[in-house]
């Protein structure tokens, strides 16, 4: 294995870990909407920052928690919410594309702020690939329950006292750290797949919480080695190969459960015979 396949499969593992372990909040409190829509303002940040000159995190990253600010207002589930990310999602992939149009021969790059490149992932990205793993584990370890409490039954929350807007604030904002994250591994429009494809599958073999993340991350981190596996046997993109292999796996845990839940409930037929 060569070092550039080396430093693409560490990528992976990490982004695909980090998203199948915090996508199990996303799943549980319905953000893949407002998931998609970090992404599409990510894309923007992308192509803003190198048509500046500048590093296309920086730019990711301000876009990313300034889509944080504006859609995070109100809560996520009002119907608010939902009209700002229709218009922000349209709004930031017109106004990325009016970018590129100023610059010709822009497209081998719009390719890789799209759907990433990890074949040219650097040292850099997997330490800060890294750094975000820990937070994100970190953060859902001390704020478990008030994260899970929050989840299922906000207005109790509130009861108790727990600060609800910090609480959701955070975790925005831990989500938007993630979706930028992920951008040199599947790019800008693909970390939807990996945050919400092993962590639904997981939900769908447990549930209960804390082994639904753990699974939700193996599963993350194995997409990506498969992705990536598949890429170089058959010459495909590797994230867009990443997101198949994280369908695949919601389809067959989705079958499995479906199966299941049938042989439970077949009824039982007494016998016949003599």
């Amino acid at each position: 294995m060569s070092a550039l396949t080396e430093r693409a499969l560490a990528e992976l593992l990490l982004t695909g870990g980090i998203c199948g372990v915090l996508g199990v909040q996303v799943v549980l409190r319905r953000l893949a909407f407002f998931t998609e829509t970090l992404g599409h303002v990510t894309f923007l940040g992308v192509v803003a920052a190198t048509v500046a000159g500048t590093d296309i995190t920086i730019g990711a990253g301000i876009a990313a928690m300034g889509a944080v600010a504006v859609m995070g207002r109100g809560g996520v589930a009002s119907r608010s919410h939902h009209q700002r990310s229709g218009v922000m999602i349209s709004g930031a992939l017109a106004l990325g594309v009016v970018l590129i149009s100023t610059r010709p021969g822009f497209g081998k790059d719009l390719s890789a702020a799209l759907v990433g490149s990890p074949l040219t992932a650097g040292t850099g990205d997997i330490t800060v690939a890294a750094i975000t793993a820990v937070l994100v584990a970190v953060t859902l370890t001390l704020a478990h329950k008030e994260l899970v409490l929050a989840a299922f039954d906000p207005a109790v929350t509130r009861a108790l006292g727990y600060p609800t807007r910090l609480i959701d604030g955070g975790l925005l904002a831990l989500l938007a750290v993630t979706v930028v994250t992920a951008v040199p591994a599947v790019g800008a429009t693909l970390p939807l797949a990996l945050l919400v494809g092993p962590a639904a599958s997981a939900l769908l073999w447990t549930r209960r919480i804390i082994p639904a993340t753990l699974i939700g991350g193996v599963l993350g981190a194995a997409g990506g080695a498969a992705g990536l596996a598949m890429s170089l046997h058959y010459r495909v993109a590797t994230a867009a190969g990443t997101a198949v292999i994280c369908g695949a796996l919601f389809i067959v845990a989705a079958t499995t459960t479906l199966a299941g839940r049938a042989r439970h409930t077949r009824p039982h037929r007494p016998a016949t015979g003599l």
